[in-house]
C-alpha cells in the first residue's frame, strides 16, 4: 500500500561538529511522498483554507524539504510558492504541512542537498474542500440497480473501505480513495453512488472545491437502533424478529458512525454529518414526536461526547413510507434543528420528492424521462438547496488533526533502532504487533503505529521505512577521477594540488570523514594536508558502519623555482637552488609567448634570440608504484642574444688553464670530425662526434702550453678556431 506514514526526528549522528556539503545525485529516488494518498481531500475552514499534512521517505541525507501545490487544471485551485516544510530531516523521513486555498491539486516536494535540488516527487489529485459523513437508513445508504449515476466531475470522491459484511469494530486500514462512480461502494457501507454522486457534481460546480463522501448508513434501521447501539445495547432488527438475524452485529449501526468520526475526521476533517432517516419510525413504529426528538438529540450529543469534538449535523426531514407521512417525525426533526446553538442544520424536505417512489419507500432513477422519474437526481438537488452558502458560513467544520511526532534513535551497537511516540496518548498499536510507546526494531520493514487518545480518537503515526540492513557496511574510497575503482590507502599530491576522493556507501548512507577536529558529512571530500583520514558510513537512521576505511595522504613539498644560466654561446642551463627529494629532475623549457621547447634536460641548446623560462618537474614514488610528478613555478625569464660573429663555432674557455675545452656549433652536425693541429700544421688530436647537437668537451691536457688550431668539419661545414692553452 502506498500509504506509509513517515516518522519524524531521527537522532543526531553525534555531538561533534558536522559540516554538510557535496551530496551527489544518483539514479535511486532520494525522496518519496507517502502521505497523503492520491484523492485525499482535507476539510476546508470557513475562510476557504486548510492544512495539508504531508510526510514521506528520505533515502539519502538531505538539508531541507520544500513543498507546494499546483492546480490540477486551470481554475481548480490557487497555486502556492515553494515553502520549506522541514529542515535537516532525520531518520529516513520528512514530515510537515502546507496551507492552501480550496482546490484540486498536484502536491509536489523537492529535496535539497548542498544548495541544490537532488530529487523531487509528486502526488496527483489532492484536495482541499468538503468532507461529509452520510448516515441514517436505506435512503441514505442506497442500493445498486436503482439507476444511480456516478459523479461526472473527477473531484467527487469517496472512501473505498468496505465494512458492509465484516462489520469490524477495529479501525479501518490506512485510507484509500476513489472517484465516485455509479456502482462505487462508498465506504464503509454505502451502496452505489445513490444521490451522492449527483450531489457531489452539484457542490463542485457551485463552490469549486472537491468533495469527499463517507457513508455509514444502514438500511432498515430505526432511530432506537442507533440510540441502543450508541449505549452499548444490542440493537434489534424489527424486520427480523424471531430469526437468526434479529440482532444487529455488535455495536452496529452506531459503531460505523463513531469509527468514521474518530478515524476519518482525525485525518481528513469534516464539514457535517448528513442524516436521512425516519421512514421506519413512521411505518411501522409510529414513533412520537418527543421520543424521536429525544433519540435524535441523544445521538447528536453522543457523537460529540464520544469524540470531544463538535461535528455539525444536517437532518433531512423524511418520513414517507408506504404512501404515508408523519408530521410527528418531521416536527421532531425540526425540533432538533431549531435547538439553539446546536450546530444542527435543516436538510431537505423529502416527503414530496418522487411520489410515487421507485418502490414503496425508496428513491430511484427510472429509464424514462417523465416528470418525477429521476428521483435520485431530484433528491440530490434538494440536498444542494439545503447545503447553501448560509449553511457553509454558519456550520463549524472540524479541521484535520496533525500527525504525532515520532523520534528514532540508533542503538549503541548500531544494528537496531528505537522508535518512540509522545506520551500524550492512551494506547499505541504498532503494525509489528507491539503495544508500547517505544519499540526496538532490528530488521528491514515499514513500521507505523495507530494511536488513540483517552476519548478514542485515532491518530496514525508517520511510518519509518527501514531499507536494507540497519547497520551500513564498511565504506570504500575511490578517487573522484576514477569513481569505479577502490583507491590504494597510500596517496600523494603536490603541494599546489589536492586530492578529491569519494565515499562509496550504500544507497541510504553517506560518508562521515574524520578531518582534523571535526567530522565532515559528504559524498566527496577534497584534501590538501599531509595526514591519515578515516571514513565511516552513516545511514539516514543515524547508524554507523562497523569499521572505518582510511587513507594516508602525503603532500609533497613545493619544488623550488630554478634559475637560468647561460653557460655557452648556444647553451642555457637550469639551476635548482635546493634538491627536490625526488628523481629524476627534468625540466620544461619555453620561449616568450609560451612556445614549448621539446627538451627536458637541465642543459639545452638555443639558437634564437628570445626570453627563456624553465620549470622543474620531479617524480616521487611509493612502493606501490603510485608515481607522482610535481612541478615548480616557471623561472624569471632569461634573455638570450644570438651571437653571429663566431662563424657558427664556439670554443671555450679560451685560453684554457687545464687543456679541457668545450666545443659548440650553431648547426647540429652529423659525424663531425674534430681535429687539433699545431700552428705548423702537425695533427695532434682527432675524434669523430656522431651527432654534434650540443656542447662537447675535449681533453687536450696532454698538449704543451701554446697556441693550437681546432678544426670542425662535417658535410657543408668546415670552420677552424685558434685556442690557447695557458697553464
Amino acid at each position: 500500500m502506498r500509504n506509509r506514514y513517515i516518522l519524524l526526528h531521527l537522532c543526531l549522528l553525534s555531538p561533534i561538529l558536522f559540516k554538510k556539503s557535496g551530496f551527489a545525485q544518483s539514479n535511486e529516488p532520494v525522496i518519496k511522498i507517502t502521505y497523503p494518498e492520491s484523492r485525499a481531500i482535507f476539510q476546508r475552514e470557513n475562510d476557504n483554507t486548510s492544512t495539508i499534512y504531508l510526510s514521506g521517505s528520505v533515502y539519502q541525507p538531505v538539508d531541507s524539504v520544500q513543498a507546494r501545490v499546483q492546480a490540477e487544471e486551470t481554475g481548480q485551485g490557487l497555486n502556492t510558492n515553494w515553502v520549506t516544510v522541514q529542515r535537516n530531516p532525520q531518520g529516513g523521513i520528512f514530515q510537515g504541512s502546507i496551507r492552501a486555498k480550496g482546490g484540486w491539486y498536484r502536491l509536489e516536494v523537492q529535496a535539497f542537498a548542498g544548495g541544490k535540488v537532488v530529487s523531487a516527487d509528486v502526488v496527483r489529485k489532492v484536495g482541499i474542500g468538503e468532507v461529509f459523513i452520510i448516515t441514517g437508513q436505506s435512503n441514505a445508504q442506497g442500493f445498486q440497480n436503482y439507476g444511480a449515476v456516478g459523479a461526472v466531475d473527477d473531484r467527487v470522491n469517496c472512501v473505498s473501505y468496505d465494512n458492509s459484511t465484516a462489520n469490524s469494530l477495529a479501525d479501518p486500514p490506512a485510507p484509500t480513495f476513489q472517484q465516485l462512480t455509479a456502482t462505487s461502494l462508498i465506504g464503509p457501507r454505502g451502496q452505489s453512488a445513490w444521490c451522492w454522486g449527483a450531489l457531489g457534481d452539484l457542490l463542485v460546480k457551485q463552490y469549486g472545491v472537491p468533495v469527499l463522501f463517507i457513508n455509514t448508513a444502514w438500511a432498515g434501521t430505526t432511530i432506537k437502533n442507533w440510540h441502543d447501539s450508541a449505549d452499548g445495547i444490542v440493537a434489534k432488527n424489527i424486520f427480523a424478529i424471531g430469526t437468526p438475524y434479529e440482532n444487529f452485529p455488535t455495536g452496529m449501526p452506531y459503531a460505523n458512525l463513531v469509527i468514521a468520526l474518530r478515524y476519518y475526521c482525525s485525518l481528513q476533517g469534516l464539514r457535517a454529518v448528513l442524516w436521512q432517516q425516519g421512514e421506519t419510525d413512521n411505518i411501522p413504529l409510529h414513533s412520537t414526536r418527543q421520543a424521536y426528538a429525544n433519540d435524535m438529540q441523544y445521538i447528536v450529543n453522543k457523537t460529540r461526547s464520544d469524540t470531544e469534538r463538535y461535528p455539525a449535523w444536517v437532518l433531512a426531514r423524511s418520513s414517507y413510507n408506504l404512501g404515508e407521512v408523519s408530521q410527528d417525525i418531521i416536527q421532531a426533526q425540526n425540533d432538533v434543528i431549531n435547538t439553539y446553538n446546536n450546530n444542527v442544520f435543516a436538510g431537505p424536505f423529502t416527503d414530496n420528492i418522487q411520489i410515487p417512489r421507485f418502490d414503496e419507500v425508496h428513491f430511484g432513477n427510472r429509464a424514462t424521462n417523465n416528470p418525477g422519474d429521476k428521483g435520485l437526481n431530484d433528491l440530490a438537488q434538494a440536498w444542494l438547496t439545503s447545503l447553501n452558502a448560509v449553511f457553509f458560513a454558519s456550520s463549524r467544520p472540524l479541521p484535520p488533526l496533525p500527525q504525532p511526532v515520532v523520534t528514532v534513535a540508533c542503538g549503541t551497537a548500531n544494528n537496531s533502532l528505537t522508535l518512540s511516540l509522545p506520551n500524550l496518548y492512551n494506547s499505541y498499536s504498532w503494525n509489528s504487533g507491539q503495544a508500547t510507546r517505544s519499540i526496538v526494531v532490528n530488521k528491514p520493514g515499514v513500521y507505523r503505529a495507530v494511536l488513540k487518545d483517552r476519548i478514542g480518537n485515532t491518530y496514525l503515526s508517520p511510518a519509518l521505512d527501514v531499507q536494507g540492513p540497519i547497520q551500513p557496511v564498511t565504506p570504500t574510497i575511490s578517487l573522484a577521477s576514477n569513481p569505479g575503482k577502490v583507491v590504494d590507502n597510500q596517496q600523494q599530491v603536490c603541494a599546489d594540488s589536492s586530492l578529491s576522493i569519494i565515499a562509496n556507501t550504500s544507497m541510504n548512507s553517506t560518508g562521515v570523514w574524520s578531518v582534523s577536529a571535526a567530522n565532515v558529512i559528504s559524498k566527496t571530500i577534497t584534501l590538501n594536508k599531509t595526514g591519515t583520514y578515516s571514513l565511516q558510513a552513516v545511514n539516514v537512521y543515524g547508524c554507523k558502519s562497523p569499521q572505518p576505511a582510511s587513507i594516508s595522504l602525503t603532500v609533497r613539498p613545493k619544488i623550488a623555482t630554478p634559475s637560468i644560466a647561460q653557460i655557452g654561446a648556444y647553451t642555457l642551463q637550469a639551476v635548482l637552488p635546493t634538491p627536490t627529494g625526488g628523481q629524476p629532475d627534468l625540466f620544461d623549457w619555453q620561449r616568450a609567448g609560451g612556445e614549448v621547447i621539446p627538451n627536458n634536460s637541465a642543459v639545452i641548446k638555443v639558437v634564437v634570440s628570445a626570453n627563456y623560462s624553465v620549470r622543474a618537474k620531479t617524480t616521487f614514488s611509493f612502493a606501490n608504484s603510485n608515481n607522482l610528478t610535481c612541478y615548480s613555478d616557471y623561472s624569471t625569464p632569461q634573455a638570450f642574444i644570438f651571437d653571429r660573429s663566431n662563424g657558427g663555432l664556439s670554443i671555450y674557455p679560451n685560453p684554457s688553464v687545464d687543456g679541457v675545452v668545450t666545443i659548440e656549433t650553431l648547426e647540429d652536425l652529423a659525424n663531425a670530425d674534430v681535429e687539433v693541429f699545431s700552428l705548423s700544421g702537425q695533427p695532434l688530436f682527432s675524434s669523430i662526434v656522431p651527432l654534434m647537437n650540443e656542447r662537447k668537451s675535449i681533453d687536450l691536457s696532454g698538449l704543451a702550453q701554446g697556441v693550437y688550431l681546432v678544426r670542425v668539419r662535417s658535410a657543408g661545414f668546415d670552420v677552424s678556431k685558434r685556442i690557447i692553452i695557458n697553464r
